[in-house]
């Protein structure tokens, strides 16, 4: 989902006093989330998108699963394709 920047929501808005904090994402966090995906990276690896296609009901299981345990659909997907050719 696409990020946008709402403005100052509580500018000229009594009602609004707070909703700022909801929406706005602070610089620093972004920063960090960026870094942390950047530190998992070697500096000598090279990533590579590559498009999968599978059933729209696999997807929707892992989907599932994917909200149970926390973790996402694509490290579900490699981490056990990793595991099996160790790479």
């Amino acid at each position: 989902m696409a990020k946008k920047n709402l403005g100052n929501l509580e500018e000229s808005n009594k009602n609004m006093t707070g909703v700022g904090a909801l929406f706005n994402v602070s610089p620093k966090t972004e920063e960090l989330a960026k870094r942390k995906n950047e530190a998992d990276l070697e500096d000598d690896e090279e990533i590579t998108g590559y498009p999968l296609r599978m059933k729209k009901s696999w997807l929707k299981k892992l989907k599932i699963i994917s909200a149970n345990t926390g973790t996402s659909v694509k490290d579900l997907i490699l981490n056990p394709v990793a595991d099996k050719y160790n790479l």
